[in-house]
Formats: C-alpha cells, structure tokens, sequence
C-alpha cells in the first residue's frame, strides 16, 4: 500500500468482469462474481429488494458507518482462489470503491495489529477473535489495499504478498495459464464464472465422488432474456469415466424430479441437461428467472418461520 494510496478519499474501481491478469498463475481452483452484472438481473433485483427491509437495511446502515462502504452500490467485483482446498491458502479479492485512509486506520486499531512492508505495499495482519485457536496458534486475518482499488484478505501472510507481486505484474498470471486456458470468457451476461482443476477432495465431501474424477471443471452462470442460463463442463481422464460421470449426474437429476412435495425441486430438474462427449460431461441449466427468485422467496420464508 503506498502512501500515495492511503492519502485518497474515495478512489473508484473499474473492476467487474473477471481480471485474469489479477489471479496468480496456477490456482487450484477460482470462483469470481460480477456484481455489476448481477444487479440488473431479477436475481439481482431481489437481492437488492431485501436488502431495502427495515433488519437488512439496519445491518447495512451499521457496516457503511464502521467501512464507509455500501455495498449494494460500491462493490464491484469479488474474486476467490486458492493453490488448494485449505481455507487458509485462500485469497480474497474485492473491487470496489472505498476510503483507503479509514481502512487503514481500521486495521492497526484491530486487536494484536501488525504490518510488515512487502516491496511498496504494507500487508497489515491482526487477530481473528471470531475463530478458534488451531494447534495452540491463534488465528490471524491479513489485508492489503492494491493500487486504491482492490483489498486483499487471506489468512496467511506469505499469500497476501504473492497476490501482491502478481498485482505488480512481477509474477505470471492466469493469461499464461495452460490449464485454465480462455477461462473466464463466459460471455457478456455471465455473473458467475468458476474453474477447479483435480482437487484432493475431503472423502466425507458429498461432491467428492463425481468431482474427484473430473480433472477440470469450468462453471459459468448468468441471466439472459429472463432466464438464468448456467453451464458446466466437467472434463475426465477418459471416456469410459466421462460416461460414469453421465450416469451419476442423470441419477441425481433424476432424484430431483421425484420429489413432488417440493415443486421447486422439480422445476429445477426440468431445466437441467446432462450431456457426454468424449472425455467431457456438459451440465447445462435454463430456468426462468421468475422460478429462481421464487425458489429463493420460498427459502427465505422457510428460514424466516424455522428462526
């Protein structure tokens, strides 16, 4: 973080889409979403209407005074990835407008405050109160602030500077990546794009049997003349696993059109498509974006009675 930074007031960020130049080199797995996408859509609409009910707007009102920050108009972007399944080797991303000043001042007044200097910038470290000690060690949130624009979090130090030098362009970036090839070109309505190349799944994880034979796995998600549009491709090591894979997929499909007593279920069996080509598995979605936002009413009702 340069001094220059820390002196800017508001400080606006372009960021939207997916920045492969942002991401490092070879991630294990990446997740980005485009909230400037997302926020004309019904989805987005709705998500934006219940933020507007008096407890949603109450909790906001309360994180703009402490951050200076309003999320529903000053975020832009958010990006996640990781050189592995461990939370801890994850890096967060976040575009958006904000005091670089107040933040700063947030971070050294937080508990146990550190900052070293990496190159230019300052990474500032802190303790984590809200997460339990793990073998004796205390845990720790680290932040930078990039060029005025982007905040990086992470919870180790040494991946908070990593992300750094691939800021500064002093380290390769996902446009060299060979394995992730033209990811992110999920085209002009895509809200969410995701990648995974072979990951060493938890066995406990319920995914973990159709994922762990997929050596890359590409999501795209999106809203377009009223339907929310998804796509993803899963790619095995063979044939013969890829039409494993079909199968699997048709089966759960198949699950959820048996559940009558959850209409939402079944609609959602109804937009999706399963298909295999060679060694890869294509997993598409079509659902009106009407369905969705009352897919996502339901679950708030029911959350709301069950609370």
């Amino acid at each position: 973080m340069t001094g220059s930074c820390l002196l800017g007031a508001m400080i606006t960020s372009t960021a939207g889409p997916l920045q492969r130049s942002d991401v490092i080199k070879e991630p294990a797995w990446i997740l980005h979403l485009d909230c400037d996408a997302l926020r004309p859509t019904a989805v987005g609409k709705y998500v934006l209407g219940e933020m507007q009910k008096p407890d949603a707007e109450k909790k906001l009102a309360e994180f703009q005074t402490i951050f200076g920050l309003d999320p529903r108009t000053a975020l832009h972007g958010v990006t996640l990835y990781g050189t592995s399944v461990a939370q801890e080797d994850g890096v967060l991303l976040l575009y958006a407008d904000f005091d670089a000043t107040r933040l700063t001042s947030m971070a050294e007044g937080a508990k146990e405050h550190k900052s070293t200097t990496h190159g230019k910038h300052m990474i500032h470290g802190w303790l984590d109160e809200k997460k339990p000690e793990k073998d004796g060690v205390k845990p720790r949130t680290y932040a930078a602030i990039h060029g005025g624009k982007i905040i990086i979090f992470g919870q180790k130090e040494g991946r908070i500077a990593q992300a750094l030098d691939v800021l500064d362009r002093t380290k390769p970036n996902l446009t060299a990546s060979t394995q992730f090839g033209s990811f992110g070109d999920g085209g002009e309505n895509a809200v969410i794009v995701g990648a995974a190349r072979k990951l060493d799944f938890p066995a406990s994880d319920p995914n973990a049997a159709v994922l762990k034979q997929s050596k890359m796995a590409l999501l795209s998600l999106g809203e377009s003349q009223g339907k929310v549009q998804g796509t993803l491709k899963l790619e095995a090591d063979s044939e013969e696993v890829a039409k494993q894979m079909e199968s699997v997929g048709r089966g759960l499909v198949g699950l959820l059109a048996l559940q009558k007593d959850k209409p939402e279920n079944e609609k959602l069996a109804q937009g999706l498509s399963i298909q295999q080509e060679g060694a890869r598995v294509t997993v598409k979605l079509s659902l009106p974006a009407g369905d969705l936002v009352g897919m996502m009413k339901s679950g708030a009702a029911k959350k709301a009675a069950k609370d």
